[in-house]
Order: structure tokens, then sequence, then C-alpha cells
């Protein structure tokens, strides 16, 4: 058989002899500006889509699509270029070389009414016997679900968390100085830990180590992503999109890319009450 050879760079047709495996659809709850925000988000794969990929290290990006190097969760690497095409609303996943190469996912988004997207995905693969072709056909199909299942959550939950930070904005809600909660005795508080509470308008978590009362933020300051599935007696917190490191006690990015939760209400116990308080920090 004659080896294929791959499409020119940020080519946006298609291999003329590559062919369709299979097809996938969806809608996505969200407006087709998220779900391009996403596209172009090539960082979380190794992230939210822990399953499937072990890391990534991107070659170059822009306005065109990315192209990187990934590792796959079993162990094989490949190659991956992906190019949109804003006018016709596509988008294509290269594999230039590696597992898979030469294929081509090409992936086409139609808006839809009340905030929502169509998803069509056509991939596409090497000539082999039908009965093989069907089989890695339904492989995509399953991958796919799982891979747009954790897209979608990922990409409402962020647009839910914009809109809540917009309005929390517009209603000028209260900062962590105008309040001081009382969270009641400290045994009874421990024995609910972690337990999650807002204060000021933003969620945070409670939680113990060693002998100590801490409360974090949970939300990442990056793309808003939820803290609150971290493993609550650990010193790190780890964003589940895109690996965001920060230390409990502090906030703190232990990552070097230099971020920081918001500043966190300090746990006090009242020495003669025995109940506890959250307070605001002085210092933040």
């Amino acid at each position: 058989m004659t080896e294929l050879q791959p499409m020119p760079a940020r080519s946006l047709e298609r291999h003329p002899a590559l062919l369709l495996a299979a097809v996938y659809e969806r809608e996505v709850p969200a407006p087709i500006d998220s779900v391009w925000e996403n596209v172009f988000d090539w960082a979380h794969l190794p992230w939210l889509h822990a399953a499937a990929f072990r890391s990534i290290a991107l070659r170059s990006e822009g306005d065109w699509g990315w192209h990187a190097d990934l590792v796959l969760a079993a162990g094989p690497e490949t190659e991956i270029e992906l190019v949109v095409d804003r006018d016709r609303s596509c988008y294509v996943a290269r594999t230039r070389s590696g597992a898979g190469a030469p294929g081509e996912i090409w992936t086409y988004l139609t808006p839809l009414e009340v905030n929502g997207t169509g998803v069509r995905v056509e991939f596409r693969v090497a000539p082999v016997e039908a009965s093989t072709l069907a089989m890695i056909g339904e492989g995509y199909r399953s991958l796919y679900q799982g891979l747009w299942d954790e897209d979608e959550s990922m990409i409402v939950s962020r647009r839910e968390a914009l809109l809540a930070r917009m309005q929390r904005r517009a209603d000028g809600a209260p900062g962590m100085d105008r309040e001081e909660v009382d969270l009641g005795p400290v045994d009874a508080l421990r024995s609910e830990l972690p337990l999650t509470l807002e204060v000021g308008g933003h969620r945070f978590r409670i939680v113990e180590r060693g002998e100590a009362l801490y409360a974090h933020s949970l939300e990442c300051p990056h793309w808003l992503g939820p803290l609150d599935g971290c493993d609550a007696h650990a010193s790190e917190l780890v964003c589940p999109w895109h690996g965001y490191r920060f230390d409990l006690e502090t906030g703190r990015s232990v990552d070097g890319r230099g971020l920081r939760l918001r500043a966190a209400p300090r746990v006090q116990v009242d020495e003669e009450t025995g109940h506890v308080r959250l307070k605001s920090n002085p210092a933040d």
C-alpha cells in the first residue's frame, strides 16, 4: 500500500484519500463563542481529559489554531495540528505524525437558539477494510462522547462563573471586610469539614490541616475553574482544568505561573466562647 502523505501545513482542505469512519453529533448548551474559546484552549487537554492525554508540548499557535505534540494516556506520541475556518464555522484536528497519522477530525459548529451550539464531528482515517473502518469509527465515537462530556462541563461551568462574576459586580456585592461570620462551636464545625460557604459574594471552603483551620477560595483565578474537588487534606490545591497549583495556607502560586487565589478570610477560634469566626485579613 502506498504511504499517504499529510496535507500541507495549515491546509483547510480535506485529505482526498482518507475515508469517513464515523460521525458524532450533539448539542452544547452554551453560545458558539464559548465553544470557540474551548477549541483554542490546547492547555486543558492533559488535565480535563487526563484519561485520554498524558501531556502536551506546544509548537506554535495563533488566530489560525495551534500545533502541538501530544502523549496519549496509553503511551503513544502524536503530532496534532488544529486549524480553524471561521468562515465555514469549522476546524480540523489533523494528525501529522505518530499514532493515528495521517488522520483528520473535522468539527462543524452551528449556533442554535437560546445560546446553544450544534456540534458535528467527522472522523477520517487512512483506507482500511470495511469491518476495521467500522471498529475504528465506533472507537472514535466513544472517545469523543467522553471528551465532549468533559468539555461541555467546563464550557458551561466557566460561562456560569463569568456570568456570576458580572452579576456580583453589577450588584456591588460587599467585600469580606464588611462581614464577620460566626460558624458556631469548633468541635461541631470540625465534624462538618470540609465545609463550603459564601462570604462577601464569593465561595470558600474551610478545611483542617494538622490542628489548624484554613479557608480557601473555590475559584481558580485563571479560568475560574472549580477547586471544590481538590483534596481537602493536601498542602496544595490543583485546578482540574489546567493544572494551576496553589498553596493551601497562603493561596499563593506554587507552579511559577504567578497567579494567586482570592484572599480568604481568616479562621479564628474565640478562646472564651469556643466559637469559630471568619474575619477579613488586613494584610490582604
